[in-house]
């Protein structure tokens, strides 16, 4: 089977929306799935309100075939990308992963309303964590956090080493986290690191983690760091509490089967 991913980044490009989407294509790979990403790396279009996206459509139709000679596509959070598309190809099966929000709180109403029809569109969905639901008022067909490798050996932490694991913006909590540490009498070793794709050589020494995401948070608990998390807003704190509710995280593989099994149900 040929799958198209569209997504707005691709590895080498940094963040968790990368990392998920080159692991669950390496697992879809091995399982004999032949994964096609295109990314804004590929198109290079401009950065200009409303011309940029005419770009991304007109070089999606020249590159048509990428679509229709594929079996399905899978969009990740640019739906809008595809719009025309959805009914240029009606009968092409179309998914969407939503892997979180924008960063904004309150959430602006542009936004929740792109996901609605979004999701209203898509053929089924899913969320990367059940908040989603939640605050854009949508109903997916599978409810994800993301995967993990098996769960690391051997790590031998530094007392009082805190490893602040992701973005620094400041929708993360950083600046709250910031604050917490100038007002702690005890002194703590503190390494920011951006969200690298194999962080081990740091969560293997940090007693303490303070993840920026959902992926931070997964890769930090399967190398027992104690985990610290920093919220500035209602939808962040509902982030966080969501997460620390899951017992276990699959792998990578189990996560790509999730994938099939979605596609699989609306054969």
């Amino acid at each position: 089977m040929k799958i198209l991913f569209l997504a707005q980044h691709k590895w080498p490009h940094i963040g968790g929306v990368e990392k998920h989407i080159r692991a669950v294509s390496e697992e879809l790979r091995k399982k004999n799935y032949d994964v096609k990403i295109i990314s804004e790396e590929d198109i290079k279009y401009p950065k200009i309100k409303f011309l940029g996206l005419l770009y991304i459509w007109f070089w999606l139709f020249k590159n048509r075939n990428l679509i229709t000679g594929s079996h399905l596509v899978h969009i990740h959070d640019v739906f809008v990308w595809y719009l025309p598309f959805r009914f240029l190809y009606p009968r092409k099966p179309v998914f969407t992963t939503f892997h979180g929000w924008e960063g904004v709180y309150p959430i602006p109403w542009k936004n929740i309303f792109l996901k609605r029809i979004a999701n209203r569109l898509s053929w089924a969905s899913i969320v990367i964590g059940k908040y989603i639901e939640k605050y854009y008022g949508i109903k997916a067909n599978r409810i994800m956090y993301g995967g993990t490798r098996q769960k690391a050996l051997g790590t031998r932490k530094i007392k009082n080493m805190i490893v602040w694991l992701g973005r620094q913006d400041k929708d993360t909590g950083i600046n709250e986290f910031k604050k917490w540490i100038k007002k702690q009498n005890k002194k703590y070793l503190v390494t920011y690191v951006s969200n690298e794709l194999n962080p081990e050589k740091y969560l293997r020494k940090a007693e303490y983690c303070v993840p920026g995401g959902y992926l931070s948070y997964i890769e930090a608990k399967s190398y027992g760091s104690k985990i610290m998390t920093f919220a500035n807003n209602p939808l962040k704190e509902d982030y966080w509490n969501e997460i620390r509710l899951v017992k276990n995280f699959p792998t990578w593989g189990k996560v790509a089967d999730e994938y099939i099994n979605l596609y699989n149900s609306i054969k």
